[in-house]
């Protein structure tokens, strides 16, 4: 899953001095930063309400970090239920070099076929929900250039609020023209984010919740995506999560994918 929904509590020692005003980009490498845990496992649940329609998906979620500084990121997704959905599996390998283009496949039962997803592949929906595919990656710092816009008191908490726009050369491939993030200033969580589409209107928005110390992580359980325009919404809710099981490599293979 994307590693914003985690934060250790070793991220207090990272905070500079009070009077000094940090840039967009020292906040993110912060937010990127605070996620001291080399693998992750955890259960969620996505319930899509679109109308009068409600579908619920059960997820199972594996995600190991890669590389010498840990910055790459490797993430499984495997649908457990319904039993139309069984099976259908997401694996992405995910870049800190903005240069290097993200990877992502998909297995369909249905067809007993693993596809690659890429370019514009990655704009299209998430299993019908409110999030496109390239949500479920974890976008590096540098993908983006942030600016600090200021500070807001968003549902009680004190945030700054930070700009990001995909820099241009990755620009073709995003939906979004630019997010604003809120960003809690005591644990340098995401409260919200505001995804904007290419013509500078809100598209959809992202708000979380339900923060639990795990492990001494602090982890979001609760997020909940929304569509104005089409009425529709989608939450994520997060469950059995343990962090550092020492998952081996060859879960992330393509070649588990239809395991």
């Amino acid at each position: 899953m994307n590693r914003l929904f985690i934060l250790s509590t070793t991220l207090l020692l990272l905070c500079g001095p009070a009077h000094a005003e940090p840039s967009g980009r020292d906040i993110m490498l912060k937010v990127d930063a605070v996620d001291t845990s080399r693998d992750t496992r955890l259960v969620s649940t996505m319930i899509i309400e679109r109308g009068n329609q409600k579908l619920v998906r059960r997820m199972e979620n594996w995600t190991k970090q890669y590389g010498e500084d840990l910055k790459d990121e490797r993430t499984l997704v495997r649908f457990v239920e319904p039993a139309d959905v069984y099976g259908t599996a997401y694996l992405t390998w995910s870049y800190d070099d903005p240069a290097r283009e993200d990877d992502m496949w998909v297995f369909l039962p249905a067809e007993s076929l693993v596809r690659r997803i890429s370019g514009g592949g990655k704009k299209g929906s998430f299993m019908r929900s409110d999030l496109a595919n390239e949500d479920i990656e974890d976008r590096g710092v540098d993908d983006d250039t942030h600016r600090l816009l200021g500070s807001e008191t968003l549902n009680g908490a004190e945030c700054f609020v930070i700009k990001s726009v995909p820099r241009p050369e990755l620009k073709k491939d995003t939906n979004y023209s630019k997010r604003v993030q809120y960003i809690h200033k005591d644990v340098y969580l995401p409260v919200r984010v505001e995804y904007y589409d290419k013509r500078g209107k809100l598209l959809k928005t992202a708000t979380h919740g339900g923060f639990e110390q795990i492990c001494g992580i602090w982890t979001i359980t609760k997020s909940l995506f929304e569509t104005p325009s089409r009425k529709t919404r989608t939450l994520f809710q997060r469950s059995e999560i343990v962090y550092d099981q020492g998952l081996d490599e060859t879960l992330f293979l393509q070649s588990n994918l239809k395991r």
